[in-house]
């Protein structure tokens, strides 16, 4: 089951196209390469774009009843995790594959 808020899902998505573009790409050889691209692709995506969309202005909203403000700010997360985080997890992965192959 995959847990998300607002557009989270997106980084999984780029995750699972990155790699079907970079399996098309790379010789069966370096095929573990192919998940290292994909892997800091997105990273990247998930650093930029949760940057920009989690760090957007907040709607201010006044509850008529009680007279008290909200402010309600965007959440895009993956598995409760903000999606800018995930380019480090993502980026973990990759290194880990790379370091893997000079081992």
């Amino acid at each position: 089951m995959v847990v998300w808020s607002g557009r989270g899902i997106l980084s999984i998505l780029v995750l699972i196209v990155s790699f079907v573009i970079c399996l098309k790409l790379f010789p069966v050889e370096q095929s573990d390469y192919s998940f290292v691209v994909a892997f800091f692709v997105a990273g990247a995506f998930s650093w930029f774009m949760g940057k920009k969309w989690n760090e957007q202005e907040g709607r201010t909203v006044m509850d008529k009843a009680t007279g008290q403000e909200m402010v309600f700010k965007p959440n895009h997360s993956l598995f409760w995790i903000k999606m800018q985080y995930w380019a480090f997890i993502f980026g973990a992965f990759g290194l880990l594959i790379l370091v893997q192959q000079f081992v």
